[in-house]
């Protein structure tokens, strides 16, 4: 690695640290034992050089080393941003994606606006196009009556393991999440479509960390109403995969809140007041379905409560519900 593009080595490895402490909770996108030692080998091939600046450029922020003065930050922040989005505009594939998914986090975070805007039209539509979307198992890959919407190219080659699939479908959920928030903060539609998803919820942090393969139940979306009866298997389910469900429902009412209504017409009146209705039964089945961990917020309001330590995943899930 040349020191004129990356900081000296420990304080490099110092900085990916910190990118799992304190952003890869927030967006679990990472496989943090696999993408270490991918990371900080000796031949480092271009595209994990790319996911590396972007875990230096979004990390920057969090560390406190004397030899991070503000113009070293300014200038390495530049040198790692310009690096990503050259590369991203010019390349399409799962590491070029995680690299701009990671300064998308880093804009967004900053400011709701353009720049953040451009990079997501660009994720949504690049998402859609490798196929992250969809599993690839779904009837949108290999459907039973062939038409030209349902015959997609596959760009991407079958995952070689575990970690790698759910890798790719955590990837997929950390773009449709941005989408949605940075959306529901505006009176746009959003860039990706629910037609274009057919996925699986991303499994518990644990059972991916320790790449253990496990089943997780289906993304259910208004379009699809063929998952009754389909393996549900909810003890596989983490604070991730019910933050996505919980989006999804957000995502409803964004679009309903955004349909005119003639107040003096009462048919107009009566179909808001179902659809309202509806909405608050499922918004209220997600929380009461929801396990005890998961659910109880009182725990944390509890003086006698011995463990007071909770992951940011429960905090993204019911600042969401109560959104």
């Amino acid at each position: 690695m040349g020191s004129d593009e990356f900081p000296q080595y420990d304080l490099l490895y110092k900085l990916a640290d910190l990118f799992f402490k304190h952003i890869n909770p927030w967006c679990p996108i990472l496989h943090r034992h696999s993408t270490l030692n991918r990371l900080f080998q000796s031949n480092l091939e271009q595209e994990d050089k790319i996911l590396l600046h972007a875990i230096v450029a979004t990390t920057l922020r969090y560390a406190n080393d004397d030899r991070l003065t503000h113009e070293f930050r300014e200038r390495q922040h530049k040198i790692s941003e310009d690096k990503v989005i050259l590369y991203g505009m010019k390349h399409s594939s799962v590491k070029s994606l995680q690299a701009l998914v990671i300064l998308s986090l880093d804009l967004i975070g900053d400011s709701n606006g353009p720049p953040g805007w451009n990079m997501l039209a660009v994720l949504t539509r690049s998402v859609v196009q490798l196929g992250l979307a969809v599993e690839s198992t779904s009837l949108s890959v290999s459907p039973i009556f062939p038409s030209i919407y349902t015959l997609r190219a596959m760009i991407l080659p079958e995952p070689t393991d575990f970690i790698e699939d759910e890798s790719r479908r955590r990837l997929f959920w950390v773009i449709y999440m941005l989408d949605r928030y940075a959306t529901t903060a505006t009176a746009f539609d959003y860039a990706l479509d629910d037609k274009d998803i057919d996925r699986k919820l991303p499994c518990r942090d644990d059972l991916y960390n320790k790449n253990e393969l496990v089943e997780t139940r289906w993304f259910r979306t208004a379009d699809r109403d063929d998952y009754v009866g389909i393996l549900d298997k909810p003890e596989n389910l983490g604070s991730f995969s019910y933050y996505i469900e919980i989006i999804g429902i957000l995502s409803k009412i964004h679009k309903f809140l955004k349909k005119p209504v003639d107040i003096g017409a009462l048919s107009d009146v009566e179909n808001w007041q179902r659809e309202y209705r509806e909405l608050d039964r499922e918004l209220q089945s997600w929380k009461y379905n929801l396990p005890n961990e998961y659910g109880n917020m009182s725990r944390v309001f509890d003086p006698t409560s011995k463990n007071k330590v909770v992951n940011c995943g429960w905090v993204m899930l019911h600042a969401t519900f109560q959104t």
